[in-house]
């Protein structure tokens, strides 16, 4: 088979109608490639989950300290983040189009000032004639080298959010930006959108969608899933499998809620239709370019009055950074409000989102610190926060939040792994442990190709196209290598030194549990 084309991203998760495979390519590239095909074509209702993310604050009733010495920290209300998942071929649709879209935004806007300081969802290399692009990791080193670089002077750096981002982008804006992208900036053709690109403005700004929960109940708890077949490598079969809960429809293997038809006649009910100016849904293939596409004007502006001060911009999708003297403070934080609430953009910015930090020579150092956004007031030991980063001048660390939850989901693992092993229906006192030393330590943070049995000689092994990605301390050990020159040392490394300990203890801990 001939090498696929990139926009060809198949699924796995559970929709209506069976999933896409490799075999159904040359039909779908067909089908996708086809305006006037895609111009007719009718989308289905969008999976809604809502996903919710624990989030702790300080206890600011009693102040304790938990047995490690830290302030305590309580609960506070999870943030719920909604996401919606196209179906298998109107994910392809959207994918195809984002890869036609993406090309002419990065035409639009490679000779703009403003080039280099939008970073989200991009390929921007990190070094020109090689592979490997840039990341979160990246972006943040420029910012914090931006700082670092100026230390002979004052500055003031402005974290800002912008509120409920793809809930608000305007309808009418985005259309408009939308058909100027499409046109380039050399002989504008376009007054309106072409019919297929239209359709699928109107299958993003019409949403409709149902819910997983209500879809799932519907069919009594039940999904399509799917199994080998005995004595062939390659056929499956679908059948209907009761499944407990919602969450547990990837352990089971489901691929589908229903097909197309049982949805069809049975669920049309369950659609619900959002019949609104703004928004479009978070979570399609063709979601983030479009934001993109709809910050032009913001990007342009904001750039424009930061260059004029010698300061600093980079925008990372909803998350914003701007560094200038801080004699500039209070101009760029009024330029900043006035732009995001102008017609040309439409949304507001969350004032409880807005972060700002000084920098300047304190004692001999040059220090960063919070200020209260409204009364000034500085909040000494508080760093800059900025794409899951802290930098306070000096150097740069993963933020604690991050290693809190890594450490949540190996208590949590370690854990479930000893419940499965005392009171599951076989119990073998098995706790899996390389499979959590893969997951939770250093031995499976490395990254590496994937060697498969060769078709020609099962006795040989080739390498594959899939990469085994590590785990949470590849990530870490990644930062730690990018940031080193910044920071000097290996400081980001030694923040994780201690889980080797907290994991061999956890580990310790379930096998007395797994034995009483």
């Amino acid at each position: 088979m001939k090498e696929l084309e990139e926009w060809f991203k198949l699924k796995r998760y559970p929709h209506i109608g069976l999933p896409i495979t490799i075999k159904d390519y040359n039909r779908v590239k067909n089908y996708v490639s086809n305006p006037t095909t895609i111009a007719k074509h009718s989308f289905f209702p969008l999976i809604n989950k809502s996903i919710l993310k624990r989030r702790f604050r300080s206890n600011n009733l009693i102040k304790v300290r938990n047995p490690s010495g830290k302030w305590e920290r309580i609960a506070d209300n999870p943030k719920v983040r909604e996401t919606y998942f196209a179906s298998h071929l109107d994910a392809l649709i959207f994918s195809k189009y984002n890869s036609l879209l993406t090309e002419a935004y990065e035409n639009y806007i490679k000779d703009e000032p403003f080039n280099d300081a939008v970073v989200a969802y991009r390929k921007i290399p990190v070094e020109i004639g090689k592979e490997g692009n840039k990341c979160n990791i990246d972006f943040a080193k420029t910012a914090f080298e931006f700082i670092k670089a100026n230390n002979d002077k004052k500055l003031t750096v402005i974290v800002a959010d912008i509120t409920s981002f793809f809930d608000n982008l305007d309808h009418k804006i985005l259309k408009r930006k939308w058909i100027e992208v499409l046109n380039g900036k050399q002989n504008p053709r376009l007054i309106t959108l072409p019919s297929d690109h239209y359709n699928l403005f109107k299958g993003l700004t019409k949403i409709r969608y149902v819910i997983a929960q209500q879809l799932f109940e519907h069919y009594g708890k039940t999904m399509i899933v799917r199994r080998g077949i005995i004595n062939s490598s390659t056929e499956k079969e679908y059948f209907r499998k009761s499944i407990p809960d919602l969450r547990f429809a990837k352990e089971k293997n489901a691929v589908a809620y229903c097909n197309e038809k049982e949805f069809i006649a049975n669920n049309l009910n369950l659609i619900i239709s959002k019949k609104n100016n703004a928004g479009i849904p978070q979570g399609s293939p063709i979601s983030a370019t479009l934001a993109n596409i709809y910050m032009l004007d913001f990007d342009k502006e904001i750039s424009k009055e930061v260059d004029e001060i010698s300061g600093f911009y980079q925008r990372y999708s909803d998350d914003l950074i701007i560094v200038c003297d801080m004699e500039h403070e209070d101009e760029i934080i009024n330029v900043l409000n006035r732009v995001v609430a102008s017609n040309k953009v439409k949304l507001t910015i969350e004032p409880k989102k807005t972060k700002v930090y000084r920098f300047e020579d304190l004692d001999g150092k040059f220090t960063g610190y919070a200020v209260d956004h409204e009364t000034k007031e500085p909040a000494f030991g508080k760093p800059l926060e900025y794409l899951g980063f802290s930098f306070d001048g000096r150097r740069a660390l993963i933020k604690n939040t991050g290693f809190s939850k890594f450490y949540r989901s190996m208590k949590g693992a370690i854990n479930r792994g000893a419940d499965y092993a005392k009171h599951s229906k076989n119990p073998d006192n098995n706790l899996f442990k390389t499979r959590l030393y893969k997951r939770f330590t250093y031995k499976g943070a490395g990254r590496k190709v994937v060697y498969r049995p060769s078709k020609k000689d099962k006795n040989v092994y080739e390498a594959s196209k899939t990469y085994y990605w590590g785990n949470y301390l590849s990530y870490v050990y990644k930062t730690n290598d990018t940031l080193k020159e910044l920071n000097g040392d290996n400081s980001i490394k030694n923040q994780s030194r201690r889980f080797w300990y907290k994991f061999n203890f956890l580990l310790k801990q379930s096998e007395l549990k797994i034995k009483k």
